[in-house]
């Protein structure tokens, strides 16, 4: 997990910075060259919206894809696994086949497929496909995924920051918002508490994905645990 938290290191302090240029910009600096113009500082807020949804999905996914990594190599087969893990694996291979237009025999084959793996307690593979993100995590999401995988989290806060910041993301990335447009109403008390609390509730996720992946919490009980 040190690749996950280097990067959650790394982009909180980008977000920490670009927010302190901000707040130069709402109490006047001379050293900002451009603390005078309402539009740009309109077109920064926006930016940092999209700033702290980088930074969640970017941790979420490498986070998940770590532990996915991890199972891998641990050459764990079907039998070997928690339940919510080897529904993962089964449901993410016949998602990998699904169509609205997939024939029975298709089906039939993958599930023949998966019977054999089973039966020869061939590791199981997962990519992260398996997440299902596109652009849509929240805290309802993220929890969702941590809850499919069997991770236990405990958080201070429950997230609820994360809902606007995906909606405002997915905004700006279809067209439907303009940079100027899309948080010219928030203040800039309001992006920090925003900041705080996205930047909190990645954190206890974090250490709740940290600990499933040093304990190797995807193993069955009676599995033996390797380092």
């Amino acid at each position: 997990m040190q690749n996950t938290l280097s990067i959650f290191d790394d982009r909180s302090d980008e977000i920490k910075f670009y927010f302190s240029i901000m707040l130069k910009m709402e109490n006047p600096d001379p050293n900002i060259s451009m603390m005078g113009n309402s539009r740009f500082y309109k077109i920064m807020k926006s930016n940092f919206l999209l700033m702290l949804y980088n930074l969640v999905e970017a941790c979420v996914v490498s986070g998940m894809v770590e532990i996915y990594e991890k199972l891998k190599n641990n050459n764990c087969s079907y039998g070997q696994v928690i339940r919510q893990i080897q529904q993962v694996w089964y449901k993410h291979k016949i998602n990998e086949i699904y169509t609205p237009t997939t024939g029975r025999k298709t089906y039939e084959k993958r599930v023949e497929e998966i019977i054999e793996s089973i039966i020869a307690n061939q590791p199981i593979v997962i990519s992260k496909n398996a997440l299902d993100v596109s652009g849509n995590l929240d805290a309802k999401k993220i929890k969702d995924i941590c809850d499919r995988h069997g991770i236990r989290y405990r958080l201070t806060t429950e997230g609820e920051s994360l809902e606007r910041v995906k909606k405002e993301r997915n905004k700006l990335a279809h067209g439907e918002s303009s940079f100027g447009d899309c948080a010219k109403d928030l203040t800039i008390s309001d992006l920090e508490k925003i900041k705080n609390e996205v930047i909190s509730f990645l954190r206890e996720i974090l250490n709740a994905m940290e600990t499933y992946y040093d304990q190797q919490l995807y193993k069955a009980s009676g599995c033996s645990q390797e380092k």
